[in-house]
């Protein structure tokens, strides 16, 4: 069944009247792409984690009323939260992380410039990729049947978005120097019923520099190895995703 996203306030007035008015770029793709019409089904998901199971009512050029037939909990959202750092990547490639890693469950995506970053953005280039980049994690979320959108930031240098981490979090980064301690490792130790949250530091191609890497480390990141074969940067983060969701069952 399709599914679109909608506010709290569209899922308050579902609720309490029954009916959903959708409007914006969804109407055009609700009756114009999928051409959709009176008596087709479709799913609302509300930012508050509930899922509306509707029945087109009527459409028009500027309008979509719903009729709200039943009202679930969204139960798709994983229990451990996670963060995805990453290295902004030459091409299109970021376009690719972000929708298999919203895919996968990700909440959120820090793009960050490192030293080895190829890829160069003014404040008005950061803007137009952050919401190029959100659109796609929109998309992913739709067609994955996601409770939620995973927000993508603009892009920021490595030393901001370390700061920004809550202290409450758990801290890891893949560095092609690391030998010793796997991701495994760091799971294993986190354990299966973890409930918080996780941040992950993937670098660009190139990875991270060794002034780079200490700078993680300083602000409480610890390395591990992804194995040995180096991952491309695009590979790398979908790698961890996928491995923690089949850790933690979620």
């Amino acid at each position: 069944m399709r599914r679109f996203f909608i506010s709290s306030e569209q899922a308050a007035k579902g609720a309490e009247e029954g009916y959903i008015d959708i409007a914006g770029s969804d109407v055009k793709h609700i009756t114009g792409v999928l051409r959709m019409r009176a008596g087709d089904e479709l799913v609302l998901t509300s930012t508050d984690g509930r899922d509306f199971f509707t029945e087109i009512a009527e459409t028009g050029p500027e309008r979509v009323r719903v009729k709200v037939c039943e009202i679930r909990v969204n139960t798709t959202e994983p229990r451990v939260d996670v963060t995805l750092i990453q290295g902004v990547p030459k091409g299109d490639k970021m376009e690719l992380i972000i929708q298999k890693n919203a895919e996968l469950g990700v909440n959120r995506i820090v793009p960050v410039l490192t030293e080895f970053t190829v890829v160069r953005l003014d404040g008005k280039d950061r803007e137009k990729k952050q919401l190029r980049w959100q659109k796609i994690a929109q998309e992913a979320a739709k067609q994955c049947g996601r409770g939620a959108v995973p927000e993508v930031l603009t892009p920021v240098n490595l030393e901001a978005a370390l700061k920004a981490v809550p202290e409450d979090t758990l801290k890891w980064f893949a560095y092609e120097n690391e030998q010793d301690t796997t991701l495994k490792q760091l799971l294993t130790g986190a354990g299966a019923d973890l409930g918080g949250r996780i941040a992950v530091l993937i670098g660009a191609e190139g990875g991270f520099s060794a002034a780079e890497a200490a700078m993680a480390e300083r602000y409480g990141f610890t390395s591990f190895t992804l194995g040995r074969r180096i991952l491309r940067t695009e590979t790398a983060g979908i790698a961890v995703l996928a491995a923690m969701r089949c850790f933690f069952e979620d």
